[in-house]
């Protein structure tokens, strides 16, 4: 992502889909962005609008973010339109960010520039992606995974039928093949950068060449992970146990930090705190190894977040956002969307 920066504000150009999510990081309310976008205009002498390219200022008030489809929608009020746009300012609009163009993020407290660089740091290399295809004997279940998310795109039955004269392996085999057509259109749309095969040993030996002949047109790596189970009942056994499978290909989706908090949670380990009031406590203690916030949390209360992330700065303590789509983020929001692995315990300091 391309970023200028001035004293309370900041020019940046939207080169990928992965820049999107740190931008709707770092957008607040009450931010203002400046940019082109569209808008209905009615002339005096006709009630039909025709729809223009405008360049206007809007206060933020709220935003909407798709992930996997590639949309940030800022929402807001117009503080500032061409003079001859009469009757636009003041009104609601929404900006629907686009790639290549550049906009001025202005926030009426000052640019943080170490907060902003803390968080480009924590979503380098997330243009890395991964297509899962995880194979059973019964179905195909294909997810997209990247770094602000796992999106499960669907799962294809494998037939029992077969022709006559046809065994077991072979209709497997052909079953197998059809899927694959599907799957490969994915890819085309999602254009990951590799392809990580898993299921159980005997049916992987039974893919492996099929899978091979056909993904391999693709032109990307395969990966193959052996593991329990397949089908769709495997995409959620990989969030688990695949962690290094994608670590290797530098994506986290950060499963292995909330387990641990959830792991010294039920053996009763001071070595964690939960909640943005005891975590903050943790921090002003230097206490605190990595702090793991769900996005939604980071999103919602911004302020709050912006001061712990400070406090991690000067405590050298290490960020992890999860994203919300994932089996972690659902965990991490049972227990509030904070937590924190500490260094050493805090109660006696107390």
């Amino acid at each position: 992502m391309k970023l200028n920066f001035g004293k309370d504000w900041v020019d940046f150009v939207v080169e990928s889909e992965d820049d999107l999510y740190v931008i709707y990081l770092l957008i607040d309310p009450g931010d203002v962005i400046y940019g082109w976008t569209v808008r209905e205009f009615r002339g005096r002498e006709s009630s039909r609008g025709e729809r223009i390219r405008i360049y206007v200022g809007l206060r933020v008030e709220d935003l909407e973010y798709h992930a996997f489809r590639g949309v940030l929608r800022v929402r807001g009020v117009l503080i500032e339109v061409p003079e001859w746009f009469e009757g636009a300012k003041g009104s609601h609009h929404t900006i629907e960010l686009s790639y290549g163009l550049e906009y001025r993020l202005v926030k009426p407290g000052g640019i943080d520039r170490e907060f902003i660089s803390k968080v480009l740091e924590t979503f380098s290399g997330a243009s890395i992606s991964v297509l899962l295809v995880s194979v059973s004997m019964e179905e195909v279940a294909v997810a997209h995974i990247r770094r602000f998310g796992r999106e499960l795109l669907g799962s294809i039955p494998i037939q029992g039928g077969g022709k006559e004269g046809e065994d077991s392996l072979d209709r497997f085999r052909r079953s197998l093949r059809n899927a694959l057509t599907q799957i490969k259109q994915w890819a085309q749309v999602r254009r990951p950068t590799h392809v990580v095969v898993v299921g159980n040993h005997m049916t992987l030996s039974m893919a492996r060449d099929v899978i091979n002949d056909e993904l391999g047109k693709l032109g990307m790596p395969i990966i193959y992970h052996e593991q329990g189970e397949g089908g769709l009942a495997g995409v959620y056994e990989f969030e688990r146990v695949g962690g290094d499978v994608l670590r290797k290909l530098n994506i986290s989706l950060g499963q292995e930090y909330v387990d641990e908090v959830f792991n010294r949670l039920g053996m009763g380990n001071e070595l964690v705190s939960v909640g943005i009031d005891e975590v903050r406590k943790a921090l002003e203690f230097g206490a605190v190894d990595t702090l793991i916030v769900l996005d939604e949390t980071y999103k919602e209360r911004g302020g709050e977040m912006r001061e712990l992330v400070s406090m991690v700065l000067r405590t050298r303590a290490s960020l992890v956002i999860i994203p919300s789509s994932t089996e972690g983020g659902e965990k991490l929001r049972s227990i509030g969307g904070v937590a924190a692995l500490l260094r050493f315990p805090i109660s006696s300091r107390s």
